[in-house]
């Protein structure tokens, strides 16, 4: 009996909680490349690393390995190169490979710096894994194997042609799941292993500068149906609760609708999945609509996303991205808020061509058009093979970027203690000097913290329903305010932030995100943090704003009453009246508000109860900051009233 070869895939992950994802990209290369029975005789499939142990326990777990295969990303290439070079330097003979997001697509110059890699797979993995392999077991060079780069004469890194074949390839792939390829990782995993990754088609139509998505440009490859359905099935009979679609546009194809009803059927007939995110198609529509309304209705989607990145045509046109009309997106708004669901916007900041005034703006016309929910705000990342990284782009648009210690959002703090993981972030352009990218991340972190998740929205739309205040003027004020007023609770906070923030423009910050025991062992991004920390001290805040709010001229009274209701209308933990009493119909006017309809204050006596929070100020974030942010749970929108 002959002796098989081991091959090990490497695909390490942090852990989310008590959670781990299955290595789904290394498991599709080893799925189609064992489905050859040349491979399945010759190679043997070893084990998957998925977490981030210590380097010297991952590389004791290979037996005899002769290759190697590197999955790289952005949050685990720095672990997988010292991870790589310690098996080198353990078995000098074993070959190594690296393939993934983080490997160039085009050139092979990245091979020189890494002189204990072999070989890069560039692009998709599947052809040319399979080709490299029975490359090797013939004995012939690599050089015939597509998308690869390797040492040839004196060293010198070279690059194989891509196959253009190979790109309407990827509904022939065969399905990690179903094909076994993930078989080892049961028992050991099995009580961490309970999100999966699937693909119902692969590929872009869109270009986006600052994804690298759309870089591989070819028509969207559909896997087969039966597949897609098959997969359910399989997570459903593996009691998987979280199902993460990997589509670039779910929602783009007709055949969207029928996998979100076998979804539905899935919970309903065994209780699985118990949720499904996806990345929806970018110009939203009635089809999105209908998924998400569906979905919602099942409790398995956590939130419609009307996208928007920005709201500057400049910007638009120097990413290359196309929004819907904004009458489109009133009226997609008007649709979900009708049918009951959350709906969150996402913006990147400092993209080029954006300016502080326009960024501020276009947050403030979201709010103007009813987007009074979550906003995630995220930094422009310069991605290796995205088009805003290449060296023209940056000096035609005075790009500049800074390295900063990479943490997830919302992850362990301390899954990369051992061996950090870096990103480059945009932090100025010429539309954005590095003050002004500063000034921006302060005023989105205030709207997040203080409007999307709930403390202060009612006073901000009370203002813009009277006075005509724009919104985006109300929290610029309040920027001005806490500056000029260091000791109070907003001067303190706001301060940390930009502090923070101007550490990261100079390069000297490791990242923004914000850890404290008070909410549990987890890394909160700036608008959440900002959040908690005033919620925590919910009293003084709220005790001091209205030295804040004197400015605008309000009546004394219904300011007074007004900052009583914000404060009893966000669900805090702590004590709190069951009823509070007020002079003036609040939840009349801010339902008429909220629902985009006239409203005036209406002077009547009113009582209004509110239910307790009951929760933990650990649990409290984890429930309803971390996973109900865009559900709208923190602020009751339902009321109990008595009028009279």
């Amino acid at each position: 009996m002959k002796e098989l070869r081991n091959i090990y895939f490497v695909q390490a992950g942090d852990l989310f909680g008590d959670n781990a994802h299955f290595p789904y990209a290394s498991g599709c290369v080893a799925a189609y490349a064992w489905s050859n029975p040349v491979i399945r005789g010759h190679f043997r499939l070893g084990h998957y690393t998925l977490l981030r142990t210590p380097v010297d326990q991952a590389a004791a777990s290979f037996e005899d390995p002769y290759l190697v295969a590197f999955s790289n990303y952005c949050w685990n290439y720095e672990y997988h190169k010292v991870l790589a070079r310690a098996v080198k330097a353990r078995w000098p003979g074993c070959l190594i490979l690296f393939g993934g997001h983080q490997v160039l697509n085009d050139s092979p110059a990245q091979l020189e710096g890494l002189p204990f890699v072999d070989y890069l797979i560039h692009k998709a993995g599947e052809i040319p894994f399979e080709q490299l392999l029975l490359a090797l077991l013939r004995g012939e060079g690599p050089g015939g194997v597509p998308s690869l780069s390797y040492r040839g004469p004196g060293g010198k890194a070279l690059r194989t042609p891509d196959d253009a074949r190979a790109a309407g390839r990827s509904c022939e792939f065969p399905s990690p799941y179903l094909t076994g390829a993930f078989d080892s990782l049961y028992p050991q995993y099995a009580s961490i292993l309970t999100s999966i990754t699937i693909e119902t088609n692969r590929g872009c139509p869109h270009g986006c500068a600052f994804c690298d998505w759309g870089t591989v440009r070819h028509g969207l490859q559909c896997m087969p149906m039966e597949r897609v359905k098959a997969e359910i099935d399989w997570a459903a009979a593996h009691k998987i609760e979280f199902i993460y679609c990997t589509d670039s546009n779910f929602g783009i194809l007709a055949r969207d609708e029928e996998i979100a009803g076998y979804l539905i059927e899935s919970k309903r007939r065994t209780g699985y999945p118990v949720k499904f995110n996806a990345n929806f198609t970018k110009n939203s529509n009635e089809t999105v609509f209908r998924l998400n309304q569906k979905l919602g209705a099942e409790g398995l989607s956590h939130g419609a996303t009307l996208s928007f990145q920005s709201l500057a045509p400049a910007a638009l046109e120097n990413i290359g991205r196309k929004n819907m009309s904004f009458e489109r997106f009133r009226e997609l708004l008007s649709l979900y808020n009708g049918a009951g669901v959350p709906v969150y916007s996402e913006l990147i900041v400092g993209l080029p061509g954006e300016t502080l005034e326009s960024y501020a703006r276009g947050i403030g016309t979201l709010l103007e058009a009813g987007m009074h929910g979550a906003l995630e705000v995220y930094f422009c990342e310069l991605l290796p093979n995205a088009g805003m990284s290449g060296p023209a782009y940056r000096e035609k648009h005075g790009v500049k970027g800074v390295r900063v210690r990479r943490y997830q959002r919302f992850g362990a703090p301390g899954n990369q203690d051992e061996i950090p993981e870096y990103a480059e972030i945009l932090c100025e352009s010429n539309t954005m000097p590095a003050a002004d990218w500063v000034a921006a991340n302060v005023f989105s972190t205030a709207v997040q913290g203080l409007h999307g998740l709930g403390l202060l929205p009612y006073c901000a739309i009370y203002l813009h329903k009277e006075q005509g205040l724009p919104y985006e003027r109300f929290y610029l004020d309040l920027m001005a305010y806490a500056k000029a007023s260091p000791s109070t609770l907003l001067g303190e906070l706001f301060a940390f932030f930009e502090k923070r923030f101007r550490a990261l423009a100079r390069g000297e910050g490791e990242n923004a995100v914000y850890c404290d025991p008070r909410f549990g062992e987890v890394t909160w991004p700036p608008g959440a943090a900002l959040f908690l920390c005033a919620a925590y001290g919910a009293e003084r805040l709220y005790g001091e704003l209205p030295a804040f709010l004197r400015q605008y001229g309000m009546d004394g009274d219904v300011l007074a009453q007004l900052l009583r209701f914000q404060r009893a209308a966000i669900s805090l933990p702590g004590s709190q009246p069951p009823g509070e009493p007020f002079g003036y119909d609040f939840p009349g006017y801010f339902t008429a508000a909220l629902a985009g309809k006239p409203a005036a204050l209406q002077e009547r006596r009113t009582m209004v109860s509110f239910p307790a929070q009951p929760l933990a100020w650990a649990d409290f974030a984890r429930e309803h900051v971390w996973y109900g942010r865009r559900k709208g749970s923190l602020v009751k929108r339902v009321y109990d009233v008595t009028y009279g």
